[in-house]
C-alpha cells in the first residue's frame, strides 16, 4: 500500500508511514520512533532516530520536516502534540492513539454539534461538565462494561468555521489518570 493522511513531525524531521502502520516510542520521553508496517507476511519494523534518520523503503519514508524539539501527529485536517505513553495506530481514521489499562484517544471531525449531550451513550453517566482553556467543552462520563468501571472523555475543539473536532478518550479505571493528561496534553491544555 502507500502512504497514509496521518504522519509525525518534528525534530527537523517528517515521517510519512505506509499503511497500516503504528507509531511507538521505545522509552517514556524518547525521540527515537519505532515504526511498524504491518503486512500480511507478518510486521516490518524500522527505527527511526532523529540524529541520524533516513528512509526505510516499504515502511517508512523521511524527510525533512520542523525543527520543534517533539513529535506533532498531521493529517490533512489537523495537527495534535504526540502525547508520551500512547502509540500511533492506523486502526481508525485518521488514526488512534492506545496506551496501558486499554486506553485509548480518537479524533473525529470536523462536525457540527449543536448539543455536546449527543455524545453520551446508552448506559454512561455524566460525571463532570466543563470548558477548558481554548473554549473546549468536555464531557467526562463513567460507564460499566464487563464488569469494570471505566471513564470516557469527550473534549469538543472549537474552530474558526463554527465546526469542532471531537477528541475522544476512554480508560479503564487505572488509566483514566493517563488518558485524561493525554487528551489534554494533545489540546494544549496541561
Amino acid at each position: 500500500m502507500g502512504h497514509v493522511f496521518a504522519r509525525l513531525a518534528g525534530h527537523g524531521l517528517v515521517l510519512m508511514p505506509h499503511w497500516p502502520y503504528t507509531f511507538e516510542r521505545p522509552d517514556a520521553g524518547s525521540d527515537v520512533v519505532v515504526v511498524t508496517h504491518w503486512r500480511p507476511d507478518g510486521p516490518a519494523t524500522a527505527i527511526v532516530d532523529p540524529s541520524d534518520a533516513r528512509t526505510v523503503p516499504g515502511i517508512v519514508d523521511v524527510e525533512p520536516g520542523p525543527d520543534h524539539p517533539y513529535w506533532v501527529i498531521e493529517t490533512t485536517g489537523f495537527k495534535a502534540v504526540w502525547p508520551d505513553g500512547f502509540s500511533v495506530e492506523s486502526t481508525m481514521d485518521p488514526y488512534c492513539l492506545a496506551g496501558e489499562h486499554d486506553a485509548s484517544i480518537s479524533v473525529q471531525g470536523p462536525a457540527r454539534i449543536a448539543d455536546p449531550d449527543v455524545m453520551i451513550g446508552e448506559g454512561q453517566t455524566v460525571v463532570a461538565r466543563r470548558t477548558m482553556g481554548r473554549g473546549v467543552q468536555v464531557l467526562e462520563l463513567a460507564y460499566e462494561h464487563e464488569g469494570e468501571p471505566w471513564w470516557h472523555g469527550v473534549y469538543l475543539y472549537p474552530r474558526q468555521d463554527g465546526r469542532v473536532l471531537v477528541f475522544t478518550a476512554q480508560s479503564r479505571e487505572p488509566g483514566v489518570a493517563a488518558a485524561r493528561h493525554g487528551v489534554e496534553w494533545m489540546l494544549g491544555l496541561v
